[in-house]
């Protein structure tokens, strides 16, 4: 039986036919079945599984590689056939920094410039124009995460002249020259208080798991908007909705959310001044992802046949 990668992640014809070309190259066949549900009925006999398997589904014994068309990967990092290293996991972390980024640069312009009172207004018959405006420039920039998408925003949002952008990371390091300073996320309750566009864009571990919580959110200024584009276990929902209830932040934005969709019985359901996107944000529709994604799988692709370690693998132990 040939070498076999099943892809299920839709790609543009030119996409497809040349990574069929270079797997053929390295001696691989390439099924493409966008179908999610036959694409998987496939990977019992392929080695490679390009696209999104079902968390919830044994992984098949044959399998030596699954590469997720995803940056966010904790649905699959506690299963067995990973945490035993005899399937490897890598994701498309990288891919999906600029589109993101476009997402919180019109989120943030979106909560300053007063948005959700003003459709709320619109909704209501009400016409007015008098409420205080705020702007990005000379304002302090919290961004919690310094990976792809927070350098890509950080790079981006300079651009309208804020005071400062300040990144935490668990390193407390990044190359980013957007930053005018990075620190360790345990420096976080010290900075929050100086923060007024405060950005998320972290993975989800056991220590990011409502790391925005009651108490910090306390620690804002009333002034202050949250926006979080990372996974929507990073804030403490119930928290939030009392915040933005009571006045404790002006404003949030949400791409992620613990639950999705939004139940009819989440306490975010009446919260004012708040923005909801349906995890759109990342979509897999503008080419640049697309091109990049597929660069990514291909470049790993190589160092697979040639028995090398894979550039994109998941740290099955820190969760990225």
């Amino acid at each position: 039986m040939s070498r076999l990668i099943v892809v299920s992640e839709p790609l543009p014809e030119e996409k497809l036919i040349r990574l069929k070309e270079y797997a053929a190259e390295l001696g691989f066949d390439v099924i493409y079945e966008t179908d999610r549900n036959k694409a998987e009925s496939l990977t019992g006999r392929a080695e490679i599984f390009f696209g999104i398997m079902n968390p919830k589904n044994d992984v098949p014994e044959n399998l030596k590689w699954l590469c997720l068309p995803l940056a966010g990967v904790n649905d699959y990092t506690s299963k067995h056939e990973f945490t035993s290293g005899r399937c490897m996991l890598s994701c498309s972390s990288g891919a999906y920094g600029v589109t993101i980024a476009e997402h919180l640069v019109m989120l943030t312009l979106m909560l300053l410039r007063r948005m959700p009172e003003y459709a709320e207004d619109r909704k209501n018959g009400v016409w007015r124009n008098d409420r205080p405006l705020r702007s990005v420039y000379d304002s302090r920039i919290t961004l919690l995460g310094t990976g792809d998408i927070g350098r890509n925003y950080a790079l981006r949002v300079s651009a309208f002249g804020p005071k400062s952008i300040t990144g935490l990371s668990k390193s407390g390091k990044s190359d980013c020259p957007a930053f005018t300073s990075v620190h360790q996320i345990s420096d976080l309750d010290g900075i929050l208080p100086e923060t007024d566009i405060l950005v998320m864009s972290l993975p989800e571990t056991p220590e990011t798991i409502h790391i925005l919580n009651r108490e910090r959110l306390a620690l804002l200024p009333e002034n202050a908007v949250v926006i979080n584009v990372g996974r929507g276990s990073a804030i403490d929902e119930p928290a939030l909705a009392e915040a933005l209830k009571s006045g404790v932040i002006a404003g949030a934005a949400l791409d992620v959310l613990e639950k999705e969709p939004l139940s009819e019985d989440s306490p975010l359901k009446d919260a004012p001044n708040l923005i909801i996107t349906p995890h759109m944000a990342g979509q897999r529709t503008l080419k640049r992802t697309v091109d990049v994604m597929v660069e990514k799988f291909m470049n790993d692709l190589g160092h697979y046949a040639r028995g090398e370690t894979l550039e994109n693998r998941v740290n099955i132990k820190r969760g990225y």
